[in-house]
């Protein structure tokens, strides 16, 4: 007979270990430092990614589209509130907005390919090539928002992950061919 259902014993287990880390990085800051200075950092994300991921736990993944919504919904005042609390300089704006925007509309991209494709090769071709444009995308983001020149790695990322999203759509043409072929 059990008392607990296991939805609750898994979120109860995923609280308590969430709870130790912040107690841990409460601690160490107060042994090493003597006072609160950087624990403000990882405490806050451990709140932050248990509010996430705490209906997926809970109910499993048909709530899924429930923490990606939080997520969406969250993720830029948590950065805004981290970033004014912590007064470590103008970050949210040139940095976070753009690379928190980007990577959440990317999540929701998977999130709808996964959803609508069911060929393992197009899903993977899809989320490569998708991965590509949302990097370019961050990357010029970026650019224009913080002025600085960097290394190009948005270009590169974006033609790396374009062409092997084609290596593997060309991969599933020849599967399939090969597989047609031995039918006959």
């Amino acid at each position: 007979m059990k008392f607990i259902p296991d939805s609750h014993a898994r979120l109860w287990a995923i609280s308590v270990f969430f709870f130790i880390a912040i107690f841990v990085c409460v601690f160490c800051n107060m042994a090493i430092e003597r006072e609160m200075t950087w624990f403000v950092y990882p405490v806050c994300s451990l709140i932050f990614a248990w509010g996430i991921f705490a209906p997926i736990i809970y109910r499993g993944t048909r709530y899924l589209r429930l923490s990606l919504g939080l997520l969406s919904a969250f993720i830029l005042p948590y950065l805004l509130i981290l970033e004014q609390w912590t007064h470590s300089g103008n970050w949210f704006i040139p940095i976070a907005f753009p690379i928190a925007f980007f990577s959440v509309l990317y999540i929701w991209v998977i999130y709808g390919v996964v959803n609508k494709i069911r060929n393992p090769w197009f899903v993977s071709s899809a989320i490569i090539a998708s991965g590509g444009v949302f990097s370019l995308c961050i990357y010029l983001a970026l650019l224009l928002l913080s002025g600085y020149t960097m290394f190009p790695w948005g270009w590169i990322s974006f033609g790396s992950a374009l062409g092997l999203s084609l290596l593997l759509l060309i991969a599933a043409r020849i599967r399939r061919e090969a597989v047609t072929n031995n039918n006959i």
